[in-house]
């Protein structure tokens, strides 16, 4: 092949073909009285890569300040995308890392009331209560049975006052313990998928 089918064939001017050929200090055939420089296969697969990594090369290369600019903004469009795409991710999961932000950081007890917003089940505390009462956790008088008490899911806090009359009264309040708002949850989910 001659140098313009070359240049031709792999889309560039005579010129590129020309640099092509020094840059890999080719030593190829001359003919005719211009001195056509003529290829073999070999040689021409050996030119096309020649251009394709210089491209490649200069391509990555920014020559003006402009080019950079472009880069940079490409770039930081790129890192913008990234960013956006982790926040979808965070937000995805968000719900459920503050549930169990809540639960694992309650080093103590919640009552009933807290624990139904905070198994966020679209279940208020008189309901929860029902709920537990149907499911045989808890008693009438919404104080667990001694099982559940027993597996620590549950404690009951008594508690004294006095009434106008100064007799002094007992009141029994239940509350929560964190493996009881796993427990709560798990029977919920549970429930729902009865449904």
């Amino acid at each position: 092949m001659t140098t313009k089918q070359v240049a031709s064939v792999l889309g560039v001017d005579v010129k590129t073909i020309q640099r092509a050929v020094e840059s890999l200090d080719m030593n190829v055939e001359r003919a005719g009285s211009n001195h056509t420089m003529l290829f073999d296969e070999y040689e021409v697969t050996k030119i096309k890569l020649a251009i394709e990594n210089h491209s490649k090369v200069n391509a990555l290369t920014p020559k003006t300040n402009l080019e950079r600019q472009l880069i940079i903004q490409q770039a930081m469009q790129i890192q913008q995308e990234m960013i956006q795409e982790l926040q979808d991710k965070v937000a995805k999961f968000e719900p459920a890392a503050a549930f169990a932000y809540q639960l694992c950081s309650s080093k103590d007890a919640i009552d009933i009331g807290n624990c139904a917003k905070v198994l966020n089940r679209h279940i208020g505390r008189n309901n929860l209560f029902e709920f537990l009462r149907n499911r045989k956790v808890l008693q009438s008088n919404n104080i667990p049975y001694q099982k559940y008490i027993d597996l620590g899911y549950f404690r009951v806090i008594e508690s004294k006052y006095t009434i106008p009359s100064g007799e002094t009264k007992i009141s029994l309040k239940t509350v929560v313990l964190q493996k009881g708002v796993a427990y709560i949850n798990k029977i919920l989910r549970e429930a729902q998928n009865e449904n």
